[in-house]
């Protein structure tokens, strides 16, 4: 996503990941920039922001991911380039971001818990200000953050749309060098009275936005297609009831092809009340809520 002079992307295997239905909302305060993006389980990640211009002030990036604060990072005035946050870190250790299954609970008591509100999101806020450099006795011995992070079950209906969290993965320890107390030099850095930009990166399972119309179907084979349509007709024949001879793992797939197929057909018939429209530059769609049907008999 871009606005004005900096544009930022979540990143998988050092690839960009394709964006969707991007919208552009501005106050005095901020400017916030929201898009969809497909996230796949056990995938590490990171987020890219850049900055093309040369400008008379400092700028400060920090990233959030499921309302968790992760990181921070300021740069001097002029500076031009790019920025990469893959992970959690304090002075002992570091631990990779991972895009992880979201467990779901139909226990009634989670349905008020605010701590997952921010789950499915991917946030990074760039400010601007006054950088200065300012001169610290280091004694040698590192402040270290505790990091905690709940990664507990959340109630099935807070989080419809979302299928993924994001989970921190092992702790990767730091060379620690232990140095005599010596003069330093620390950024302090103010921000200033410009709005505050910020990108917005929803994450969730690409058959979720496939089916809320937000990501465009996947292309297939037509003879894939067609062998598929063939596959998922149903025959009914009067007559006493005859359990099926297909085996149970072949069973399981067929009733998910059918969901999906459902879906697609949801999706298709909604879109026709939608009218695309274009913001600052920027391709928008309305979301087509989900709604999955339970084909399964028990």
């Amino acid at each position: 996503m871009i606005f004005g002079d900096l544009s930022a992307c979540v990143f998988v295997d050092d690839q960009e990941l394709p964006e969707y239905a991007a919208v552009v909302s501005s106050t005095p305060m901020e400017n916030r920039i929201t898009c969809w993006i497909a996230s796949e389980e056990g995938k590490k990640f990171g987020v890219r922001w850049m900055n093309a211009t040369e400008q008379s002030w400092g700028i400060q990036a920090a990233v959030s991911i499921d309302g968790v604060h992760c990181a921070r990072q300021t740069v001097r005035p002029s500076w031009v380039g790019m920025k990469d946050c893959t992970h959690w870190g304090n002075a002992s250790f570091t631990k990779d971001f991972m895009f992880s299954n979201l467990e779901l609970t139909d226990d009634d008591s989670m349905l008020g818990d605010q701590s997952s509100n921010d789950i499915g999101q991917i946030v990074l806020k760039v400010e601007t200000g006054e950088y200065t450099k300012v001169q610290v006795v280091d004694h040698g011995i590192s402040r270290t953050r505790t990091f905690r992070v709940r990664e507990s079950k959340v109630h099935e209906r807070s989080k419809k749309s979302c299928a993924h969290r994001v989970v921190f993965g092992e702790e990767v320890p730091r060379q620690t060098n232990h140095r005599p107390s010596r003069s330093i030099s620390r950024t302090v850095f103010r921000p200033d009275h410009r709005p505050m930009t910020v990108f917005v990166f929803k994450y969730t399972r690409l058959d979720i936005l496939q089916a809320m119309g937000v990501a465009p179907l996947t292309p297939k084979d037509s003879s894939e297609e067609e062998a598929n349509d063939h596959e998922d007709e149903i025959e009914i024949i009067d007559g006493p009831y005859e359990p099926s001879s297909l085996p149970l793992n072949a069973v399981k797939p067929r009733i998910r092809r059918l969901e999906m197929k459902l879906q697609r057909l949801r999706a298709q018939l909604a879109s026709e009340d939608r009218k695309p429209s274009c913001i600052d530059g920027v391709s928008r769609q309305q979301q087509t809520a989900m709604e999955v049907i339970d084909l399964t008999e028990d």
